[in-house]
């Protein structure tokens, strides 16, 4: 990569945050803050301000470290790459922001709001890295993912996340409001599988030759692993007591996720869908 292209993303990266802390300042009166924080040293030391506008250097930096590394294998061109890869980090930051309705008890209208403060930006983001990446794909873009191959993606991650949170709310390895909010806390659940599901289905892995092992790690752990783990960050980082819960939720919803992508195309796959693994889009 050259140096200009560098620079240039470096700009991009800066250019989003900053759209993100704007965003965060205007949608401020509907801020999810608890009201007696119990804020980390890391915030104590900087302030809140200064340690939120880094996590957001640090989160949008993740973000497009995965879309450098994968864009050539994202099933579109030009930038069409950007738009899916946007949505589908935008639409996994979003779902994730909701959590907070069965976790805390927040309103889901301040959810929302707060959330689309980190999806928008996430997803221009995207977009103007599409911008820099001129070389030619090397998978196929024009082949397609079934409607009923796009339903059985989305029905196994939907079941493989919802058992394997509920084992993790049941046995408390993860904090959860199951018992003060049961069924926010399924719905949730069910319908972050579901937003998993459709970013396998934006994201599918368009190299051939690779191992069904190899692309259930890279999707599992580079493309969902590094996009969740830099989100969920933000709450160890800004508040004291979350770092071993938040620790745990990533290992536990990576390996999930990783299982999820091996099951799809393990567990009773047709000959074609075996073929079609490593080259899929949506149309």
């Amino acid at each position: 990569m050259k140096k200009g292209q560098k620079i240039k993303i470096v700009v991009i990266v800066l250019a989003c945050v900053a759209l993100d802390i704007i965003l965060h300042i205007i949608t401020s009166s509907y801020s999810t803050m608890p009201e007696n924080p119990n804020f980390s040293l890391v915030a104590s030391i900087l302030g809140i301000e200064i340690t939120a506008s880094l996590w957001a250097l640090f989160a949008f930096s993740g973000v497009a470290f995965v879309y450098l590394n994968i864009w050539n294998e994202i099933p579109a061109e030009g930038v069409k790459k950007g738009l899916l890869y946007g949505a589908a980090i935008a639409l996994l930051w979003q779902f994730a922001m909701l959590e907070g309705v069965s976790l805390f008890g927040n309103p889901i209208i301040n959810e929302v709001v707060v959330g689309l403060s980190d999806a928008i930006p996430v997803f221009v983001l995207s977009i103007l890295l599409s911008k820099l990446q001129t070389e030619k794909v090397e998978g196929d873009p024009s082949a397609t993912f079934a409607l009923r191959q796009k339903i059985k993606a989305v029905t196994i991650f939907t079941v493989i996340f919802l058992t394997g949170r509920y084992i993790a709310y049941l046995s408390g390895v993860i904090q959860s409001g199951n018992q003060a909010r049961p069924l926010q806390t399924f719905i949730w659940t069910l319908l972050m599988g579901v937003s998993i599901g459709a970013v396998f289905i934006l994201l599918g892995d368009s190299r051939n030759g690779r191992s069904l092992k190899h692309r259930a790690v890279k999707f599992g752990f580079l493309i969902f692993g590094l996009n969740w783990s830099v989100f969920l960050a933000f709450m160890p980082i800004l508040f004291s007591g979350y770092l071993v819960d938040v620790l745990s939720r990533i290992v536990i919803d990576i390996l999930l996720v990783t299982s999820g992508y091996y099951l799809i195309f393990s567990l009773g796959s047709s000959p074609s869908l075996k073929r079609m693994s490593g080259n899929f889009c949506i149309k």
